[in-house]
């Protein structure tokens, strides 16, 4: 059976991806003596757990089930952080913007995707980092960054009403990200 690249996100609005934009291009000043593959900010989304390759026919009952979770809260907030790299400032792989949650609501959230995913085969993934890419370091490439003065990232907050299945479809210039499901916290 035919299998999708599956994802759940956190989907900002336009306003918060246009302040990420923005951050972007001065990153994009800053670093460009580095081989970075800078995200495009259409695609722009706070991962919650990589689900791996699923079987096509197991996409709609997952997103079936994830639809009747029961929230106690209606939506969750962020403010934005800084800007930071995964996996350290050192030898980095991934520049991102951090958030940071102003209650532990991701943490319900969280606990009640991971039982569900386990019913249809998916273990947990690592712990919950809110931040959303904006761009990946080429590997093959990689050096030392050197201590640029990394911009400030704007005060704003990020309020999130619902959460996403996604499909990632790789083509070749990149990988092509479709909304299957959109579940909303409040019922």
């Amino acid at each position: 059976m035919p299998k999708s690249r599956l994802f759940l996100a956190l989907v900002p609005e336009p306003g918060i991806i246009d302040l990420l934009s923005s951050a972007q291009a001065s990153l994009k000043a800053l670093l460009d003596a580095y081989n970075i593959r800078w995200e495009n900010p259409a695609k722009f989304h706070m991962t919650l757990r990589f689900l791996g390759d699923i079987e096509d026919g197991r996409i709609h009952p997952m997103g079936d089930v994830l639809d009747r979770i029961k929230f106690g809260f209606e939506e969750l907030r962020f403010d934005t952080f800084e800007i930071g790299f995964f996996p350290n400032r050192k030898y980095p792989n991934v520049v991102y913007a951090g958030f940071e949650e102003r209650s532990s609501n991701s943490a319900e959230l969280i606990e009640s995707i991971d039982s569900i995913m386990l019913n249809f085969g998916v273990k947990p993934d690592k712990k919950f980092v809110p931040h959303i890419t904006l761009g990946r370091f080429d590997r093959s490439k990689r050096k030392k960054l050197e201590e640029p003065v990394m911009p400030a990232l704007p005060n704003a907050e990020a309020v999130f009403e619902s959460f996403s299945l996604m499909k990632s479809t790789l083509k070749q210039g990149g990988s092509e990200y479709t909304e299957i499901y959109k579940i909303n916290f409040f019922k």
